[in-house]
């Protein structure tokens, strides 16, 4: 995804953390499953690189997963993943080691030290 939809705009620009909700609900799963059944769609050969789409039941919920950089918050994208209204355009991702954390609404503060110590 190079596109992250929000409802609100950021001015912030650089490395984030990526935070996986504690909650996956089914029919976003289903999205996903939609998703990987189309070969030509780059998320599908990703998510087939990686082994496949694990059970919804065994993903990592709850806590850190990757980071990446926001290059920039548009309100138009050709992205076929762009829905608006507004994007974080999305760049370097990169997956980490899972890190239990609960999670919190918009950006939020980590201690570095928590990351460190898991």
């Amino acid at each position: 995804m190079d596109v992250d939809n929000r409802e609100w705009p950021t001015q912030f620009r650089g490395r984030v953390l990526i935070h996986a909700t504690a909650i996956v609900r089914q029919e976003d799963y289903s999205a996903f499953q939609q998703a990987c059944r189309s070969p030509e769609q780059w998320l599908c050969q990703a998510i087939m690189l990686g082994g496949g789409l694990p059970r919804k039941e065994d993903l990592p919920r709850g806590g850190i997963v990757g980071e990446v950089e926001i290059a920039d918050c548009v309100t138009e994208h050709p992205s076929p993943w762009f829905i608006g209204p507004y994007g974080f355009v999305l760049r370097s991702p990169r997956i980490v080691p899972f890190t239990p954390l609960p999670g919190s609404l918009r950006f939020f503060d980590v201690d570095e030290q928590c990351l460190i110590n898991s």
